[in-house]
């Protein structure tokens, strides 16, 4: 048994697998998590579609002649920082429903271009679009790895270097800029470098495991911790057991790895507000057996007080 899963773990794919599967979860600690305390965790999904645009553009340069030296993933890189400029204008005032609707409006023209120019691609070529919305981590190549790997060190060291500034303007960008930090200049470093590290992760994944490992255990972290850091380390842990049970059951049975993490990491926000729920009943029931506690001992220190009185006279 030892020695079947030791060939196993010998596999190059197996390897770059589970390198793929540590670098995503630290995107996901760093970028999901302050996407979240933002509230745009909307924003996941926008710049992980626009990557399709992007990589359609790509295609489209190269089939038709134009630029034939341009990288679709270089398309992908450009669409998804374009998405997070527009994000980042549309909420320079903190106003947080105004950078959805942006999001939402750079979603559908991203889309919209990509299926534009599907009809002017080879269909042979079609399908490496396609691969942007549906990844899988046991196909990710060495450069995916060297790329996800420098961005979420980047992203690592961006958070670490700006910890407290990113809290600040997640939480209040206003009241940020009235204490003289330079909010806006850290509103944009946070989601641009955040939408480097998803496109780059959807190149890798897919765009739907994306979005369910950046924002689902950030969520569920978010319900039931308090402190930012025991959110950091939270989502960290959730989103790798999610994609290391992916990648070990998909050896098992025939399965897809990322979609099995895609459902767990899920499946996390429905068990974090289930516990939750229980926790706040709990606590409902302790204040109120708390208060029961108090009008009783009201009821007999004035039932005391009625005894003394009526034995003195």
């Amino acid at each position: 048994m030892i020695d079947a899963i030791l060939l196993i773990l010998e596999s190059p794919f197996i390897q770059r697998a589970i390198i793929g599967a540590l670098m995503i979860a630290v995107v996901a600690s760093t970028s999901g998590s302050f996407l979240v305390f933002r509230g745009l965790s909307f924003m996941t999904a926008g710049v992980a579609h626009a990557a399709l645009g992007g990589a359609a553009l790509g295609l489209f340069l190269q089939a038709s002649g134009i630029a034939p030296w341009f990288d679709p993933m270089l398309g992908a890189l450009i669409f998804a920082v374009f998405v997070a400029l527009v994000t980042g204008y549309a909420g320079e005032t903190g106003i947080g429903e105004k950078m959805e609707v942006a999001v939402g409006v750079s979603f559908a023209l991203s889309m919209s271009l990509a299926v534009f120019l599907m009809y002017y691609i080879p269909p042979v070529q079609v399908p490496s679009i396609w691969g942007y919305l549906v990844g899988d981590l046991l196909l990710l190549d060495n450069l995916d790895i060297v790329m996800l790997s420098g961005t979420a060190l980047l992203l690592l060291i961006t958070t670490i270097l700006f910890n407290k500034e990113f809290i600040y303007v997640s939480v209040d960008m206003e009241g940020s800029t009235a204490h003289g930090l330079n909010a806006r200049a850290y509103h944009y470093l946070m989601l641009i470098t955040s939408a480097l590290a998803i496109a780059l992760a959807t190149k890798a994944v897919g765009a739907i495991l994306v979005y369910a490992i950046l924002v689902a255990p950030a969520a569920a972290s978010n319900e039931l911790l308090s402190s930012v850091r025991g959110v950091l380390v939270a989502v960290f842990f959730i989103a790798l057991i999610s994609q290391f049970a992916g990648i070990a059951l998909s050896l098992s049975v025939r399965t897809s790895p990322s979609a099995v993490a895609g459902i767990l990491a899920a499946l996390s926000y429905v068990i974090a507000l289930q516990i939750k729920k229980m926790r706040d009943r709990v606590h409902i029931d302790e204040e109120l057996e708390e208060l029961l506690k108090m009008d009783a001992n009201e009821a007999q220190h004035v039932h005391t007080e009625s005894h003394a009185h009526d034995h003195e006279h």
